[in-house]
């Protein structure tokens, strides 16, 4: 098993699994631990986002916050458009690799509570005094996913361009491949339903998913993402 044979469907299809097992065996209390582990899953990936920047001498400014981002499509499952520059930067992402995937496998409504949490808590993670609002939800309609960056803003698309041709470099050195990610959904996720369900149902819930996900991605990833998953999420 290659780290590529890993993608977007991957984070996707676990994130849900795991999401679906915990609403159909708990209810409310099951949405309030998937919605405590995805907050936990964005900060997490804000901290290490953090780390980096700061690492490098830079601020923790909003146009930091989209230059130190984590993944990247490089297959091109998703698609974005820049709407303004100023006074905020705004994109609409028009094509969703997530949503498509979720669409797929009829996951997406639990696939959806991903997208009501998890880019402003990523945005907290990086800085908590900056500010993301997002507009219409693709997941929850028909249109696009609306990001209106509060605390980024550009003087025109010319600087817009050049932080995308720098971003364009930085994408080497601090991106992490879709194994990473999705074995730190299972982590994040795993500790939460322990805490939240205690062992014994912890432990079902988190199995459940993971074999739900190999039924519909391959049994044979599991292994590779329960080893990955035993790394420490908040080292950079």
């Amino acid at each position: 098993m290659n780290r590529t044979d890993f993608y977007i469907d991957d984070h996707a299809v676990l994130f849900a699994c795991l999401t679906e097992r915990a609403i159909k065996a708990f209810g409310n209390r099951g949405r309030m631990a998937v919605i405590e582990g995805v907050s936990i899953y964005c900060r997490e990936r804000g901290l290490r986002m953090a780390m980096r920047c700061l690492a490098d001498g830079e601020p923790l400014s909003g146009k930091n916050y989209v230059l130190y981002g984590e993944w990247a499509d490089e297959r091109g499952w998703s698609k974005s458009v820049r709407v303004a520059t100023n006074p905020n930067l705004r994109t609409n992402m028009t094509v969703c690799g997530w949503c498509d995937t979720w669409k797929k496998y009829d996951l997406l409504k639990y696939g959806a509570v991903y997208c009501d949490w998890a880019d402003e808590n990523l945005v907290y993670g990086f800085n908590p005094e900056l500010k993301l609002v997002m507009g219409n939800v693709m997941s929850r309609s028909d249109g696009p996913c609306e990001f209106d960056w509060v605390s980024c803003t550009f003087e025109d698309d010319a600087e817009a361009a050049a932080m995308a041709a720098r971003r364009a470099e930085l994408i080497p050195r601090v991106t992490k491949d879709f194994l990473y990610h999705t074995a730190h959904v299972l982590s994040a996720f795993r500790r939460v339903f322990l805490l939240s369900f205690g062992l014994v149902e912890g432990r079902a819930l988190v199995d459940g998913a993971l074999a739900r996900y190999g039924e519909l991605l391959g049994d044979e990833k599991i292994a590779a993402l329960e080893e990955e998953s035993r790394k420490n999420f908040l080292e950079v």
